[in-house]
């Protein structure tokens, strides 16, 4: 398939994997075209900001995570929540995950299979699926997320999703920048499910080192 947007493509070494993925080259571009929609324009109103277009710590993380922790086998089912370039979901496939790449906005679920097809030549599901009503098609062993609570308005739904889309027995992996804002909601996480580990790693790219949380959860109630 082809993207129109201007591209760069990286080449990451992950673990002892080698991932190329294509991000956005004119983010900029994207956010002036939302504002110049105007405030009265739905993408204007439900704060459509393209953050799907760039490379984030927080996948980084994950995606380092997945290549050091035996968290996905061959055949386990995953689920990537809020896709964007699909970073996470897709080092779990080159593991030998089965994966689904979910996100609110059809251009990013784009992406991550243009990304998705970088990489690897076997079957993968995209799914453009708004967290506030998740899709039973999408429920699997293994959840990701990365960067998806930036806004307290999701901090319910994304609630409500974990449950609605992890498998008996599932496991939850979460990566979330140090902000404030997010510290009530993982310990929230923390109470909901007991079953879990959380440490703090710094992760760099492109010069920048950032702090981020990585929550590993054992949603089985064994």
């Amino acid at each position: 398939m082809s993207i129109s947007y201007q591209q760069e493509i990286l080449s990451l070494p992950i673990g002892g994997l080698q991932v190329k993925i294509a991000r956005v080259a004119n983010f900029d571009e994207l956010l002036d075209e939302l504002i110049a929609k105007g405030s009265e324009h739905p993408d204007y109103s439900d704060e459509r900001i393209p953050y799907w277009a760039d490379l984030w710590h927080s996948a980084l993380a994950l995606g380092h995570y997945l290549t050091e922790h035996p968290v996905v086998g061959p055949g386990t089912t995953v689920t990537e929540i809020g896709c964007g370039l699909g970073l996470p979901g897709l080092v779990a496939g080159l593991l030998g995950g089965r994966v689904t790449f979910t996100d609110y906005l059809p251009e990013a679920v784009d992406m991550a299979r243009y990304n998705w097809a970088l990489n690897s030549d076997q079957a993968a599901d995209f799914l453009t699926m708004d967290w506030r009503e998740p899709l039973p098609a999408a429920r699997a062993q293994l959840l990701l997320a990365s960067d998806v609570a930036y806004e307290q308005r999701a901090f319910e739904p994304l609630l409500h999703t974990f449950e609605q889309l992890t498998l008996p027995g599932a496991r939850i992996i979460i990566t979330e920048p140090s902000r404030q804002l997010t510290s009530p909601w993982l310990l929230e996480l923390a109470r909901k499910y007991p079953k879990h580990s959380r440490h703090l790693v710094t992760q760099e790219y492109r010069g920048v080192s950032v702090k981020v949380n990585v929550m590993d959860i054992d949603v089985s109630t064994d």
